[in-house]
């Protein structure tokens, strides 16, 4: 029985004579929670937070900024940074909050779609990480790193996707985590093609959904909320946009579906059905290139399934983060993989050198916990693992 769920991730490595390497963690200035893909950046270097909040800064550059869409931008100097940063909230201008028309606001985006992103083959630097949680704990971890061949940043009614749209040159990978579980079930991880294709969608809003927009003072970030209304066992639908007022382009992008029936059944199973799915996406500018690309993407999918021999059911859930650098380029990509192949079956040598100065995207307090406890020569179940 296989489960065609999925997740990803991304990454970039810092390294260099002379470089200040600063490491800390990113918090709500109000309720002091972690916050997950910040930007961290100046004109040469970048890095971003993880789930935990955390980063770790490498740069010869003074001068290091912190922004993630609805938060104010902060500048601080390198040599001064502090363990802990506080990021504040935008106030929202309860003066201009208006309900308005979801097809008027993707309409308004659809138009400067040609001004805000490029159309044409570009490439790009991407860290992507899978990752699968069997009964909330890690069972399966994935990270990789290469580069990717782009027929367009997203697709337009005059572009059709094509199984040729991706190629891709993959440079490092790491993997361990199990096959199949003990009711015999296997994960299939989405194939390269499938998670850069995932992320190129910008609808989620439809005529049975309730908008508002709401724009923040001293800024000119407009957040766009929407939710659907409930419609018997179908679910619901919600989340927001983070919209640029001057150029109409998308900051961020988050939207959650809660599922209330069951989607499929087979002999095997009782039931089995994804009972949620999140997304979010961050988007930035190039300002080389003038155009906006999708910096973060994350993908969350929640499945639960019972046998008919179990007692309680089993609770899957799968993650795909993607984190893009040096966009736009031109460089040559050579494919040496399947782009149309389960990504967790790939095989690639493993390079503890690389894998240890990796500091673009930190694994979390929970993933170096599965690390630790992972002995991939004795355990219960079969793993697939190119570790050393």
């Amino acid at each position: 029985m296989t489960k065609n769920l999925f997740l990803l991730f991304i990454f970039n490595v810092f390294g260099g004579y002379g470089q200040q390497v600063h490491s800390g963690i990113v918090v709500t200035a109000d309720a002091m929670e972690p916050l997950e893909f910040v930007s961290i950046f100046n004109s040469k270097d970048h890095t971003m937070t993880n789930e935990d909040g955390r980063f770790q800064f490498s740069s010869q550059l003074d001068s290091v900024f912190f922004y993630s869409p609805g938060y104010e931008k902060i500048k601080m100097s390198n040599r001064t940074l502090r363990d802990t940063i506080y990021l504040q909230k935008n106030i929202v201008n309860l003066d201009e909050v208006v309900v308005t028309n979801a097809k008027t606001i993707l309409q308004r985006i659809k138009d400067s779609i040609a001004s805000n992103y490029l159309l044409t083959p570009h490439t790009e630097t991407f860290f992507i990480r899978a990752l699968l949680r069997r009964n909330d704990t890690i069972v399966r971890l994935q990270d990789m790193q290469g580069k990717v061949k782009r027929k367009t940043s997203l697709y337009t009614s005059n572009l059709e996707l094509d199984k040729k749209d991706y190629q891709v040159e993959l440079d490092q990978m790491r993997q361990v985590g199990i096959k199949k579980d003990e009711n015999n079930i296997y994960f299939i991880f989405p194939s390269f093609f499938r998670i850069f294709s995932e992320f190129v969608r910008i609808n989620a809003m439809g005529p049975g959904f309730e908008v508002i927009e709401k724009p923040l003072e001293n800024t000119d970030e407009i957040k766009v909320e929407f939710s659907s209304r409930e419609d018997g066992n179908s679910g619901s639908s919600y989340g927001h946009y983070m919209i640029n007022s001057k150029d109409n382009a998308i900051l961020s992008f988050n939207a959650s579906t809660v599922s209330k029936s069951p989607e499929s059944s087979t002999n095997k199973f009782e039931y089995d059905h994804t009972i949620r799915l999140e997304c979010t996406s961050f988007f930035e500018k190039d300002d080389s290139h003038n155009r906006y690309y999708m910096s973060f993407a994350k993908y969350k999918a929640i499945l639960e399934s019972k046998t008919k021999e179990q007692k309680k059911p089993t609770l899957f859930e799968i993650e795909i983060i993607l984190y893009t650098t040096d966009p736009f380029g031109t460089a040559d990509v050579k494919s040496n993989v399947n782009e149309q192949k389960d990504v967790f079956k790939l095989k690639f040598p493993y390079s503890d050198t690389f894998w240890q100065s990796q500091n673009q995207l930190l694994l979390t307090d929970e993933m170096l916990k599965f690390l630790s406890k992972l002995d991939t020569k004795n355990t219960e179940f079969k793993i697939r693992s190119n570790l050393d």
